[in-house]
């Protein structure tokens, strides 16, 4: 029997390399998505897993009538996009202080890549300590300054959580935006800043006609990285407050966890993780998208 000539035409090689790692993908990656995705159309719970009612889209009717979901997707948006702005300026800043040709610029931009380099919960547990009401340096220092009164205690209000939350996200992550946006500055020709200072222009105009505009494919796949990562945030935010207090600090990913583990109801719990895949796979398309058109425009 003669082989099929589109047999012969294909390269087994590249299949066999790719075979491996292709079921590692499917095995920790899509089936567990699937089986969320088939969860949350039971209605069942951890303990009683294997007993689960088939129900339906009423997991997803009720997360439509749930004033949590609610509140967790404008909690999610407000950490989002605090959290993406104050790391892409905090970043940018960084950035170009380390443009410049400074003194001792490699051990500079060494120190400012620590924080990423530091464990997600080691951070937390330092910045823990750190806002204590009783024993935290950073009441002590604010009222030895004049500032406060009184000490406060950030994580245990709900108008300072988030902001503190905030503030200690944008601390991790912004050495990731600080590099990006360096090699994006050091990808803008030097010719254009010489043009720019001849026709008069000074620091500022130079900064948003020349800076910015050369910056634009790197901020806007920055961006997009910055939120995609806020929105699947789970660890930092759960070690610092657990969605709490008055569920001021619950996001998506934090009500599903504790929807699943805390309530035990974990068909609705799937429910709510597929819509966050949802939008996390939107945001995701949108990324590459970006990322593809700037590699083709280079």
């Amino acid at each position: 029997m003669k082989t099929p000539a589109f047999i012969k035409r294909v390269e087994w090689l590249p299949i066999f390399l790719l075979a491996p790692v292709t079921l590692i993908v499917i095995a920790i990656i899509i089936w567990p998505i699937l089986q969320a995705l088939s969860l949350s159309f039971y209605n069942t719970r951890i303990l009683n897993y294997n007993e689960g009612r088939f129900i339906g889209l009423l997991n997803y009717v009720v997360l439509w009538q749930d004033e949590y979901f609610w509140n967790s997707l404008k909690v999610t948006a407000i950490y989002g996009l605090s959290t993406m702005l104050l790391t892409y300026g905090l970043g940018l800043t960084f950035a170009m202080l380390l443009y410049r040709p400074l003194p001792a610029r490699g051990f500079l931009r060494t120190i400012f890549i620590l924080p990423w380099a530091i464990p997600e919960v080691v951070a937390v547990m330092i910045f823990v300590w750190m806002l204590d009401p009783q024993f935290g340096v950073i009441n002590h220092f604010l009222m030895q300054l004049g500032f406060i009164d009184a000490p406060i205690a950030w994580l245990s209000r709900s108008n300072t959580a988030m902001p503190a939350l905030v503030l200690v996200t944008a601390w991790r992550a912004f050495p990731l935006a600080m590099l990006i946006l360096l090699a994006g500055l050091q990808t803008i020709p030097k010719e254009h800043y010489e043009a720019a200072m001849i026709d008069g222009a000074g620091p500022i105009a130079r900064f948003f006609h020349v800076t910015l505009p050369g910056l634009r494919a790197v901020n806007v796949i920055l961006i997009l990285l910055l939120i995609l990562n806020s929105f699947r945030a789970v660890t930092m935010i759960y070690a610092m407050t657990r969605g709490g207090p008055a569920r001021s600090t619950e996001t998506l990913s934090i009500l599903t966890y504790n929807t699943a583990f805390d309530y035990q109801r974990i068909g609705y719990a799937a429910a709510q993780g597929t819509v966050l895949l949802f939008i996390l796979l939107v945001l995701s398309i949108i990324y590459f998208s970006f990322a593809l058109r700037d590699r083709k425009s280079s």
